[in-house]
Order: structure tokens, then sequence, then C-alpha cells
């Protein structure tokens, strides 16, 4: 039967899916040759929790047990590359054409520039954790940087076709199933290095965590009403206008129903707290203090600008002007053209700023409850990487329905 079908489409995805996490996870248990790998995890155990080079390794890892694997760099080479040409796909008329006209062929285009700018970004950051791990190389000379930093290169070009994998033939976007199993393996190590303690102060911290999960949730789903109406529709309220008795007269006339356009308040996604998390690493070593006053206020600020900026990409207000226009479909009491332009420019920055202000919101929520409670369960989670994951965790169930 069709359900059974589709059942069996489901299962053949999933299985697909897990198949390509599991390559991905052998190849981040591969220790990179050259590194004195356990001096370099010794190293990093007793160095400040805070140290953004740590926060790095983890992230791009998933805070394995092996300190410096092939698959080091992780996903961020190509988010980073893909984030650098979607925005220049909007400044540039050529990227645009491309990404919004010439179909299939212009999208595998734009995707074979992403993977050039990834290898681009891979040297730099494969440069950067060298010079950091210079002490832990065996023979430090320029050949054994240069192997370290091609394992690191042709690592973050493998992780790339994995992700192109789980796009074409597993379930959900590839480079958001391998950040959630990053964020789900780091979590699981850190736990298994600490003794539970079912006590009262365990059973606050879960509930306040089902709780901060279901504002999440209720966030990523949260949309704004724009009421559109058909020219059809608009002329016949028009007439409705003008008539002031029109069942006396006994004239028939459409009934007119308003429908809705609508936009998320998280319209961004996760974008801009893997953005906002990836710059305000590099800021405690060179600017401020990790987790002070400023360094949250600055991260907040870049959650709030990013996801203004983002909103306005994946939801272009002239863009939409034009699709409106070219449908005969107009916002109601909103003439078409410029001030449809303007008004969903409005929207945009009105739904973003919301959006932004209440993810700031959570992150204090919960760096507020980490001094309240004092216990171990909140403190081994972090709240960014815990949005990231219940956000991509809820796409997935939206595509799997």
């Amino acid at each position: 039967s069709k359900k059974s079908r589709k059942q069996n489409k489901v299962l053949l995805k999933t299985f697909h899916t897990l198949l390509i996490i599991g390559v991905y996870r052998l190849g981040n248990m591969i220790p990179v040759a050259e590194i004195a790998q356990e001096d370099l995890k010794k190293s990093l155990l007793f160095s400040d929790i805070g140290n953004p080079i740590i926060q790095l390794i983890n992230m791009y890892s998933g805070g394995d047990t092996t300190i410096l694997t092939p698959f080091s760099l992780g996903i961020i080479p190509y988010i980073n590359a893909a984030i650098v040409i979607d925005l220049l796909a909007a400044l540039i008329p050529y990227l645009e054409k491309l990404q919004s006209e010439d179909g299939e062929n212009g999208r595998q285009t734009l995707m074979f520039y992403k993977k050039l700018l990834t290898i681009v970004f891979s040297i730099f950051q494969s440069i950067f954790l060298i010079m950091y791990l210079k002490p832990y190389f065996y023979n430090p000379n320029l050949i054994s940087y240069c192997s370290v930093g091609g394992q690191l290169i042709v690592g973050s070009i493998i992780i790339c076709w994995l992700t192109s994998l789980i796009d074409k033939k597993g379930i959900g976007n590839g480079t958001s199933i391998v950040i959630l199993t990053n964020i789900v393996i780091s979590t699981i190590h850190q736990f298994s290095q600490i003794n539970l303690s079912f006590n009262l102060d365990f059973f606050l911290e879960s509930i306040f965590l089902f709780f901060i999960v279901g504002l999440i949730c209720i966030s990523q789903d949260t949309r704004m009403l724009i009421k559109v109406m058909s020219a059809r529709q608009l002329f016949y309220m028009e007439e409705q206008e003008k008539r002031d008795s029109l069942e006396k007269e006994n004239i028939n006339i459409l009934p007119i129903t308003v429908n809705g356009l609508t936009i998320k308040y998280n319209q961004a996604g996760i974008f801009p707290l893997i953005i906002a998390s990836n710059l305000i690493n590099f800021l405690p070593s060179f600017f401020i203090k990790y987790n002070s006053i400023l360094y949250n206020i600055i991260y907040y600020f870049l959650i709030i600008i990013f996801n203004y900026f983002y909103t306005s990409i994946f939801w272009d207000p002239q863009k939409i002007s034009e699709q409106l226009r070219k449908s005969s479909i107009a916002i109601v009491q909103v003439n078409p053209g410029k001030e449809t332009i303007l008004y969903l420019e409005n929207v945009v920055r009105y739904t973003s700023l919301v959006g932004g202000i209440f993810l700031c919101l959570l992150l204090s929520l919960y760096n507020g409850a980490k001094f309240i409670f004092k216990g171990y369960l909140l403190n081994r989670i972090n709240i960014s990487s815990l949005i990231i994951a219940v956000g991509v965790a809820y796409e997935i169930q939206k595509t799997i329905r």
C-alpha cells in the first residue's frame, strides 16, 4: 500500500543517515599522525574549561576522547563557506541568478563554489590549529606541519561529501545532522566523566531543563501572520464596501476569505547561534574575559544582528513582494509596490528583533538558573548547543512526519 511504501522509504533514509553518521564517527576515532596525542590530551584536561581553543576543538570533534583526528575541523569550514556564498548571492547578481533562476544546474554550481571555499577555510583553520599544536609535534618541521594540515583538509572535504550524501539519501539537512551528532556525542562524553546523583537538585534541574526545551520548541514554530488577498477578492471587497445594503439588492458576492503569509520569529533557524558561537570563541583571549558581563552582551548582540541579517536573506522583502505581484496577491490595507516592500522590511525587522531577543532571554534564563541551582546538570550542558540540538531535532521530526 501507499502507507507501507512511505514507511519503507523513511526506514531506508533513516538507515542511510545512520550509516553515514557511523562512517563520520569512525573517522573521529582515527588519530592524526605526527602528534603526541596523550600529551595534548593531558594538557587540555588541566587547562581552563573556558579556554576558547578547547571549546573550538570540542565543537569541531564532538568532544571525543581522541583529541585530534582527520575530522577535527568538523563541519565548520563548510558552514563558513556556505554562509559566505549565501551572503555574496544576496549582493552579486550572477550568484543570485544561479540561486533563483538557473534551477538545479545553478544550485550545483553554487555547491561547487561552496566546496572550493570549504578547502580555503580548511587551510586557514588547519594553520590556526597547527600553530597552537606546535609543542605537541614529534618532529616539529615543515614536512610534519604539511602532513597534519593535509590530513585535516582532506578530512574536512570528506565531511562535506558525507553531508551531501545525507542531503540526497538521508533524512533532513546533512550539515544539521552532523552538528547534532557532535553535540550529542560531546554531551554523552561529558556526562560519562561524572557520577550522577539523583538528589533534589538533580530533580529540580531536570524539570527546569524540560521547561527550557519546551520554550525552545515553541520558538521554533511561532509565526507572524500577514493577511493577504487575491486581486479578485480585493475587487469584491471594494464592491462590498460601495454597497450598503447588499442583502436587500439580492446581489451574490463571492465569499471573502483572508489568507495568510507567514514568517517565523525564528526564521533564520540555528544560523545566528552557530555564527555567534563561532566568533565569540575568539574574543576572550584577545579582548575580554570569558563569560563576563561584557562577553555575554557582545554574544547577545551578535545573535540579534545575525538573526536579522539571515532573516532578511532567507525572507527577502523585495523577492516576496515580486512573487506577490506576479501572483496577483496583495497584503490587506497595503498598496502593491514600494509600500509593500517597506511593510515587509518592517515585518522582518520586528520578527527578527523579537526572535533574537527571545533567544537571548533563553540564554540569560539558563545562565541565571545555573547560579540558583548550583548543580552539575545545567553546568554540563551548553545552552547554545541545546538550542541548536533541539532546533535540528525539531526539523528532523517535521521532515519524517
